[in-house]
């Protein structure tokens, strides 16, 4: 029996979880705090907006009496100055207003002089009205319903005054005179004590400072000290018109509820009891970690039948090596991935062929290649049939030997498995080194079976340079592959003037000349070997040539063609990508073409139809002032109006003359005006397209 010892990881997890349920506690209280603080000001803010709303809602039925009012006619100081009894029923009429809005218990209406219309039911003095307020209110109160009478019309906007604690909404409204349109003020009078009663009503009750301005000026406060924009900690709300903000300073507040105490000292003791028995869990689990390993990978890792284990750890021992084992295997399956891949990413690198940027790979799979100088070698066998890819696979392994970290020479070589040959890309320190390590890598090749053929391009100094020297060490081994070969085919001559037939073919829209002119390039390429070099440099030519007739065309070329030629590596990849630039250049060309004729038969048109009336309108003239053939005015008038030049410049004349003889003047100005010099000559076409004469097409009998 098995003898149980203290375990060692519970004081150390128990120590964890108390300190965890302290850090829990303070981050109860924090977040408790600012969301019932946040909820706290987002409540305040609403109370702010709704009193607001309120107050603009008041503010509307003032309005709306003073709507009212402007279109009743009882209303029109020449209905209640002319007879005394309409003056009993404005009044009486104006009394149901006074208690409208529930801000107001009294308004009047004034009409300029010193009288004004109580909603009481009398006329009064205004002096007698306001002789509660100072000499200065008064003054203030006078030049402001002046100020409004006074104004040029009556809009939507109205003001709003406080004197005396009391706040005046001025509403002015027009009103016929005698004398013209005029204006009048209806006054409402909100009072202190009702505006605070409704505002403590709507929004439930406030705590703090509640100050209302109109345009900076101070209309409302609930405190002697008001509360503005600048202050800290300040919500405001603006009217929808802009006239009116509430400013609310809300008191300070405890924003912990004290009710909540209980609960979160209740929340955190059973956090703290949950965490101490977590914390006793795992250390208890932590105490048995061998067995459970067993456990876990027993039925994963397959342990051979043979093999008898005394005690968990011999288990666990023999399934590690089984697991290395598997791994192993795993580890050769990827690194014969990564040799593909990294011949891959090297074969990119020679061929400049790749869409991204190969160099980041350089270090991920481990290829050294710090230059500063580069140069490639391409090496083929004469006797292909004797290659195999085992043999390359062998002689790649062997070059790239080569490599010395302590003179910095790098050699890494890319095998080219259908084709039976190597790429050799070489990185220097010095140019001096390439005689030396040329010489090492002929004579590796050299020491297979199989003779060797080479061929050495030039050295560049950036890897971006790579495809060029490729290319020309190609070109080099051909050049050695053909000196022991004998009847081989003359070098192929570039002839550039091909080209400039295919472009001029192009600049017309011949589709099928440029074409023909391809296809006799693309078969005189075919015929004879060409340099990979100088098959490049026909392809550039020929998107250089293509571009020079797009800019000078105004035609764009679509990138996907463009791509298309610049990565071709072959003449059957070049033909098909130029056969589509071909087309689509052919296409967009004749398109153009067809949108520059319309427009142009479209302004003769337009040039026909506004100097029609010009005496001397020949189709010469036309062809002249617009620096055309008449051949292209008679197509254009013909497209546009299915009738003959001279045809439709008589129709536009005599339909002229039918409009010109209904205004009151003479035939012979007519005559004149629709471009004929001869009345005679006007009469008589004039008849033959109407049948009448213009003096009788004036006089209706037609």
């Amino acid at each position: 029996m098995r003898t149980r010892k203290k375990n060692p990881f519970k004081l150390s997890y128990l120590s964890i979880a108390v300190i965890c349920c302290l850090a829990l506690s303070v981050i109860f209280y924090c977040t408790d705090y600012m969301i019932s603080k946040r909820a706290q000001i987002q409540n305040d803010l609403k109370k702010t907006e709704l009193l607001m709303g309120d107050w603009e809602t008041q503010i509307g039925l003032m309005k709306e009496v003073s709507l009212r009012i402007s279109i009743s006619n009882e209303y029109q100081p020449s209905q209640f100055r002319k007879n005394k009894y309409n003056e009993h029923v404005l009044l009486q009429d104006l009394e149901q207003y006074q208690f409208y809005s529930t801000l107001t218990k009294e308004c009047f209406l004034y009409y300029g002089g010193n009288t004004i219309f109580h909603a009481s039911g009398y006329t009064m003095d205004l002096n007698t009205y306001l002789k509660t307020l100072s000499v200065k209110e008064r003054g203030r109160m006078w030049e402001k319903l002046e100020d409004i009478r006074d104004a040029a019309a009556a809009g939507d906007t109205f003001h709003t005054l406080s004197i005396s604690g009391n706040i005046y909404v001025l509403i002015p409204f027009s009103v016929s005179e005698s004398t013209g349109r005029s204006r009048a003020v209806l006054c409402f009078v909100v009072n202190r004590n009702e505006l605070e009663e409704r505002f403590q009503m709507v929004s439930g009750g406030i705590l703090g400072t509640l100050s209302l301005y109109s345009e900076n000026e101070l209309l409302y406060s609930s405190r002697e000290a008001a509360c503005g924009r600048e202050q800290k900690h300040v919500l405001m709300a603006d009217s929808s018109n802009g006239l009116y903000t509430l400013c609310y300073l809300p008191d300070h507040r405890n924003y912990i509820q004290n009710g909540l105490y209980i609960t979160q000292f209740v929340s955190v003791l059973g956090g703290m009891i949950l965490l101490l028995l977590i914390a006793n869990r795992f250390a208890e689990s932590s105490y048995r970690p061998i067995m459970e390993m067993s456990d876990k990978y027993r039925s994963e890792i397959a342990v051979a039948e043979d093999v008898r284990c005394e005690n968990t750890l011999e288990e666990i021992d023999h399934m590690m090596a089984s697991m290395l084992k598997s791994n192993m295997m795993i580890q050769a399956q990827i690194k014969q991935k990564q040799e593909m891949l990294k011949n891959q990413i090297l074969l990119t690198l020679i061929e400049g062929s790749g869409t991204f940027d190969v160099t980041s790979y350089l270090d991920r799979l481990q290829i050294r290649l710090p230059g500063p100088y580069y140069y490639v070698i391409s090496i083929s066998y004469e006797k292909e049939e004797d290659i195999s890819e085992e043999f390359l696979s062998g002689l790649q392994k062997e070059l790239e030997e080569l490599s010395c970290d302590e003179e910095q020479e790098y050699v890494y070589a890319v095998c080219y498995f259908k084709r039976k040959r190597l790429g050799v890309i070489c990185s220097i320190a010095a140019r001096n080194q390439v005689e030396e390590l040329t010489e090492d890598i002929c004579g590796v090749a050299e020491s297979f079976d199989c003779v060797p053929l080479s061929g050495s391009g030039s050295i560049c100094q950036s890897l971006s340079s790579l495809p060029a020297s490729w290319m020309e060490s190609m070109d080099n081994l051909k050049y050695s592959k053909n000196q022991y070969r004998i009847g081989e085919p003359q070098e192929f001559v570039y002839d550039s003037e091909e080209l400039y037939r295919i472009c001029a073919a192009m600049a017309v829209a011949n589709e099928t000349g440029a074409l023909n002119g391809l296809n006799r390039l693309v078969i005189q390429l075919n015929k004879k070997p060409v340099s990979l070099i100088l098959q490049q440099y026909i392809f550039a030519d020929f998107l250089s040539e293509v571009t020079r007739q797009a800019r000078k065309c105004r035609i764009k070329l679509s990138r996907k063609s463009i791509s298309l030629i610049v990565s071709a590596k072959n003449v059957d990849n070049f033909k098909k990508a130029a056969e589509d630039l071909i087309r689509d250049f052919c296409e967009m060309l004749r398109n153009m073409k067809s949108q520059v004729e319309d427009a142009q038969s479209y302004r003769i048109y337009e040039y026909v139809n506004e100097h029609f009336a010009e005496y001397d309108l020949s189709i010469e003239k036309v062809a002249d002032d617009l620096d055309i053939s008449t051949a292209e005015v008679r197509q254009a008038v013909f497209k546009y109006t299915g009738k003959m030049y001279k045809d439709y410049l008589m129709f536009l004349r005599i339909e002229e003359a039918k409009v010109l003889l209904q205004e009151n003047i003479t035939v012979d100005e007519v005559c004149r005006k629709v471009g004929y010099s001869s009345i005679s000559y006007f009469t008589k076409r004039f008849k033959a397209v109407t049948g009448v004469t213009p003096a009788k097409y004036r006089r209706g009998d037609a």
